[in-house]
Formats: structure tokens, sequence, C-alpha cells
């Protein structure tokens, strides 16, 4: 194995062959479109402002968000986003990402035109967090897929110090990070190849440790040749700041499941509890 030339951009790229996604069908797998991605997004907005009026008209326990129908949008919009959290995951279950992208995409428009018909009557409230955060993950998504791809673009094409010899220093470096990762891949998945291996969701089910040891490794490797030096910090920090936004809004998703569940007497503050719940505890 070559250790001089073997990382950098082509580390960046796993050096896997660009080859299409077959599906089940032995069809290839298309991508989604710039023009339809906008188009969805567009519909989206479009069916959620008019979701909003309808439901704004509505009169009585059916207009509150916490009625039959209001609760019932709100939880067929929560099971979308998070399908549409678990189908971005497709790579990392071995499975086709074109195909997990398309699903992450639907799901999260019909599952965010649902929670803000569910909660439009309540957006200056502590909830309405959510929406904020939500939108936000809609727009760092939107523009990693129709900027941060044409940045990453011109970023493959101008850094020549990717594919330059590494000073002795480095490649010493190099060759025993890699020797480790090696030694950890041979526990973790010893059929897989280093240099194109990630770890995907069974592996941080049956080997977290391992696969975390892993993980630690190959963002070492990384800072060692500069993947990330040069670049603009919007196009380095975007990934981080959209899962530390994901994780937020998860978790404040399912803490305000868990108050409105479970801690209703809080959540109806000395008011009527008109919605379906477990129970009715306050603090």
């Amino acid at each position: 194995r070559d250790v001089e030339r073997s990382r950098g951009l082509g580390d960046v790229y796993k050096r896997q062959p660009v080859t299409a996604e077959p599906s089940q069908q032995g069809v290839a797998s298309t991508d989604l479109s710039n023009r339809s991605l906008i188009s969805i997004l567009a519909g989206t907005f479009s069916v959620s402002i008019f979701a909003i009026i309808i439901t704004a008209s509505l009169t009585g326990i059916w207009g509150l968000p916490g009625g039959p129908l209001l609760q019932a949008t709100a939880a067929i919009g929560v099971l979308c986003l998070v399908g549409s959290f678990v189908a971005v995951l497709a790579k990392r279950r071995g499975r086709p990402g074109k195909a997990g992208f398309k699903s992450h995409i639907w799901l999260a428009s019909i599952g965010t035109g649902l929670v803000l018909a569910h909660g439009a009557s309540g957006l200056l409230k502590p909830p309405a967090t959510l929406f904020v955060l939500l939108l936000l993950l809609i727009g760092l998504g939107v523009w990693s897929r129709l900027q941060g791809a044409r940045m990453m673009a011109r970023t493959f094409g101008e850094k020549r110090a990717g594919f330059a010899k590494p000073d002795p220093a480095v490649r010493a470096r190099l060759a025993a990070l890699i020797e480790r990762k090696q030694a950890l891949l041979a526990k973790l998945d010893p059929s897989a190849n280093e240099a194109l291996f990630s770890p995907q969701f069974r592996h941080w089910l049956s080997a977290p440790v391992l696969a975390l040891r892993y993980t630690k490794l190959a963002v070492e490797e990384s800072s060692i040749v500069g993947a990330a030096a040069g670049l603009p910090q919007i196009q380095a920090r975007w990934r981080l700041v959209h899962r530390l936004a994901a994780l937020a809004f998860v978790s404040g998703l399912l803490a305000h499941i868990i108050i409105v569940m479970l801690f209703a007497g809080y959540a109806a503050d000395g008011g009527d509890i008109y919605w379906l719940h477990f129970a009715a505890w306050d603090f």
C-alpha cells in the first residue's frame, strides 16, 4: 500500500468507484435533481400555508393544537420526521444512498407541513423553538445541496496539496495511524477494506466502542492530511451545525412529547386538559 499518495483528496472520496446505485429491480437509482428538490420544497410551503389557513378557520376543539384532528396530525408528522432521520442514514445501514436521500426529502417535507399545521396557533409559545430549529435544518440542507456541493467541487479541483507527496514526518504519522486503524478494523469488520470503510449503523450497534475508536482515528487522519485546511468556515462547519441542530430538534421534540403526554397538568398551566394524554403530572 502506498502511504505517500493514499491520503488526501482520494481519501475524502474514499476511492470508491463512480458507479450508479442499483435498485432492487436491477435498474440504476437516479438522484433527485435540484429542480425537483426546489419544487418539493415550494409545494410543501404552499400546502403548509393552505393547511394553516384551514386549521385557523376551525372552531371549537377541532382548531386547538391538542384537539383530535391536530393532535393526530402532529403524531403523523412526527413519524414522518423520525422516518426522514432514519432514511438519511441509509448509507450507514448499507442501503443505497440516493434512495435514502429521496425518502429523507419526501418524509421531511410531509412531516414539516403536518407539524406546522399542528402548531401554527402557538408560534409565540416555547414549543415554537422547534420550528426555528426545523427551518434551520431545512435551510442548511438546501444550502448544502445547491451551493455547498459547488463549493466542494471547486475545492477538490483547487487543492493540489491533496495529491502532493507528504514530508517524511507526516508520512510516518500516517503509516502508524493506518496501522492502528487496520488493527481496529480486523476486530470491527475483518472483511472490510480500510481505505473504503466507514462505520455503518450495524457496527455502532454491535461494537459501539470499536466504532467510536475507529471514528476518532479517522478524524485524526483528516486533521493530519488537512482535509479542511483553507476551506471557508461555512463549508468546514455546516455539517457540524446541521448535526447539532438535528440533535437539538430531536431532543426538544422528545421533551415536548413527554411533557404533553405525561405532564399534562404542567402543560395546561391551570387550564383544561383537553388532549389525549397518559398522565397529568405537574411540577
